[in-house]
């Protein structure tokens, strides 16, 4: 069987290379990291010191996807002048970061992809859904103009919660089909967010499979975040369970791998808030992959 990317979301706590060893300790080969603090505005560059023990730390692992995930605190969705700024200052920081390590990656010939920069859309504050997906559109154009490279933002699927953007596929499209730079714009499908947007994965996994293809061209999903769900279908509400604990059931997990063998997958679940459930949270993950 052909090496697949399983992995789940790691803590940079005490230095950007402790994700590495967290990969490392939990023997996976995928992951999902953030730079700086999730509640904190990102301001300031991570620094090439920080950059090199980084960069040292991967080339010695067994790592070979990783997925950058945005802070929690940007929301390009809405009109407030200052708070718009800094959440793409955030993500401008994010991925110039991205940029550099890629940059390196290939100077030292690691086997390593980075995926991009993954974030939420936001939500609507103060403006309507048009005028949210017109600003939506705006801060990525001004966010890649500002981060010359190859590097992607990536729109997360999102559950709807309130007056949140990107829970239908159509949506995403729309964002992606305004952005100057197409090919720098790229989606991140979560399992738990899409099925209470609406997306059956319980009882018709190939045939959302199928509408991503459709809507979002597969080419332009650059992972999956792999979660059960707490609420039923349509229930709008980002509440995510452990696998096979949930409303989707292991069966659309288990399809979904078999359907899309070469896409990386990352855990969110709660089990990851502690180590030892971490641990078999990830062997749960491996054996509905069957490896």
């Amino acid at each position: 069987m052909k090496e697949m990317y399983l992995g789940a979301h790691v803590s940079s706590a005490g230095g950007i290379f402790n994700a590495i060893r967290n990969a490392e300790k939990y023997r996976i080969n995928t992951i999902q990291m953030m730079p700086t603090p999730p509640m904190r505005w990102a301001t300031k560059d991570i620094s090439e010191e920080d950059i090199e023990e980084f960069i040292n730390e991967l080339e010695k692992s067994s790592v070979k996807k990783i997925l950058v995930h945005g802070i929690y605190l940007t929301n390009l969705a809405r009109g407030d002048k200052q708070l718009f700024h800094l959440g793409k200052m955030g993500l401008v920081v994010y991925l110039r970061f991205v940029e550099r390590v890629a940059e390196e990656i290939k100077k030292r010939g690691i086997d390593v992809e980075m995926l991009g920069v993954c974030f939420h859309p936001g939500s609507q504050k103060d403006l309507n859904a048009k005028e949210s997906l017109e600003r939506i559109i705006y801060g990525i154009n001004w966010v890649l103009k500002e981060v010359p490279g190859n590097q992607k933002l990536l729109i997360e699927t999102t559950a709807g919660m309130g007056n949140n953007m990107g829970d239908t596929l159509k949506e995403l499209r729309d964002i992606r089909k305004g952005v100057e730079q197409k090919e720098r714009v790229g989606f991140v499908c979560d399992t738990q967010h899409m099925f209470t947007a609406g997306y059956d994965w319980k009882d018709d996994t190939v045939g959302v499979i199928n509408e991503i293809k459709e809507k979002l061209g597969i080419e332009n999903v650059k992972a999956f975040h792999i979660n059960d769900s707490l609420t039923e279908l349509g229930s709008h509400k980002d509440r995510h369970a452990n696998l096979g604990e949930g409303e989707i059931g292991e069966g659309a997990f288990k399809t979904l791998f078999k359907q899309l063998p070469k896409m990386p997958f990352i855990l969110e679940t709660p089990a990851l808030k502690k180590p030892d459930t971490m641990v078999k949270e990830i062997l749960k993950m491996k054996e509905l992959a069957k490896i």
